[in-house]
């Protein structure tokens, strides 16, 4: 066989690679959030919040250690160098405060490029409830797609019911994705409410109807598998 066809197979038989904007072959819906809402129960802001939070605690207490090393060396070579690396460290730390939510967006275009998918309640916790939802891992999906099942616990969602079996219409945040997009699958996949976004009920109801019957009764027949999903390191577990 010659060098040209054997490239020419290789090619062929590669995996297809991450478009550059995958969520606009997804299925979207315009989620107007409320920003005073989101504030208040977002779940994932409040990550972000308690990331920030954490960044900038231990930027201040690492500039502290610096500054006190630095003075206790009586201003010591030594101390000047070690001194010196605690302090850009802890700079380092107090610019994640910024660098985080630039570097995960709006939570607006968050809801605007994420695909909508179900989630059912599966499990009602004396603090919260564990959603299970179906999602697609693949980022390309011409050539067929990846359903996994995808559990997330998460604090009682205002105006929705904590009873098991409770539809909740979701957007799927996923990111991680391997460098230069080679990898056609998504490394996490976290499903958040449209209840997050805004408390118009109108909303998700609106949501929820652009979601296939299908998908949830697939979900309302795997329920029971929301044990063995939350086990998985990634909250994930591909559907078979």
């Amino acid at each position: 066989m010659s060098a040209d066809r054997k490239k020419a197979q290789s090619k062929n038989t590669q995996r297809p690679k991450a478009p550059r904007n995958p969520h606009e072959q997804y299925r979207l819906a315009e989620i107007p959030v409320d920003n005073a809402w989101a504030r208040k129960h977002n779940q994932n802001l409040g990550e972000i919040r308690r990331l920030q939070v954490s960044a900038g605690i231990l930027g201040v207490l690492v500039l502290a250690a610096g500054a006190a090393i630095l003075v206790s060396s009586g201003m010591a070579a030594w101390g000047w160098i070690v001194g010196g690396m605690a302090i850009a460290f802890a700079v380092g730390c107090l610019a994640m405060i910024f660098y985080i939510p630039r570097r995960m967006g709006s939570i607006q275009s968050t809801y605007d490029t994420s695909e909508v998918i179900p989630a059912v309640i599966a499990k009602v916790r004396p603090r919260g409830v564990t959603l299970l939802a179906l999602a697609d891992q693949a980022v390309e999906r011409s050539s067929g797609g990846v359903p996994v099942l995808v559990a997330r616990p998460c604090n009682p969602i205002e105006g929705v019911e904590s009873k098991v079996g409770e539809r909740v219409p979701c957007v799927a945040v996923v990111a991680n994705r391997s460098a230069r997009g080679r990898d056609n699958l998504y490394q996490f996949v976290s499903p958040m409410p449209v209840a997050w976004a805004t408390p118009d009920k109108a909303v998700w109801r609106k949501v929820a109807k652009q979601i296939p019957e299908g998908e949830w009764d697939t979900l309302r027949q795997n329920i029971d598998k929301v044990d063995e999903v939350s086990a998985e390191v990634t909250r994930m577990l591909p559907l078979e």
